[in-house]
């Protein structure tokens, strides 16, 4: 079955608001490919770091020091590990957008594909409450666990997004639709992303 779209759609998401799950309901709806954690697999094989050591690091603000201490390297050219990886994935999601319409949520898909006439780039988030509540249903964990694991997690991704330049990770201004899931709940919010990119 051909795809619904000629879009590439990549999704920023805050922790929690369901980012991930909407972005799998998108692609299904759409008949398009999904990408997340896959891309680890396909940046570790680039880069010749570990898929172990990406996932670490992933989506982190992780200084040169402590990639140093991680991986006990650095290149002959002083070209941080930070770099590399970074280098890697953003070869990874320029290739994946060159094969043709998909779902891509994080990895700064939004900023190293802007100038890409077809992306249509998301924001999904929720209040912090709203978010802390999934995080205690999904996780079974208590309120204080959960809502210090989305506030850390916030941090580390405006913190990964924002490391190497661009526009600002969550501003509404750097995407073309930001979703409350709050407001619209998952199966709502994909239906506005899918609606969006087939008009």
């Amino acid at each position: 079955m051909d795809a619904k779209t000629s879009k590439i759609i990549s999704i920023g998401r805050s922790f929690g608001a369901g980012g991930k799950t909407i972005g799998k309901m998108v692609a299904e709806a759409l008949n398009i490919p999904y990408y997340d954690s896959e891309l680890l697999k396909e940046t570790a094989k680039n880069c010749g770091l570990s898929e172990k050591y990406l996932a670490s690091v992933d989506e982190k603000d992780i200084t040169d020091a402590a990639l140093y201490m991680s991986v006990g390297f650095m290149t002959p050219t002083y070209t941080s590990v930070r770099q590399i990886a970074a280098n890697a994935q953003r070869e990874v999601i320029q290739k994946i957008a060159e094969e043709g319409p998909c779902v891509i949520v994080g990895r700064r898909a939004n900023e190293i594909l802007k100038d890409r006439k077809n992306l249509v780039s998301v924001f999904v988030t929720a209040s912090v409450e709203y978010r802390t509540k999934r995080i205690m249903e999904r996780e079974g964990i208590d309120e204080k666990a959960a809502r210090k694991k989305v506030l850390r997690a916030d941090k580390e991704r405006a913190a990964y997004y924002n490391q190497f330049g661009g526009d600002s990770w969550g501003y509404a201004s750097t995407y073309d639709l930001c979703i409350n899931t709050e407001t619209f709940g998952d199966e709502k919010a994909a239906e506005l992303i899918v609606k969006l990119v087939t008009n």
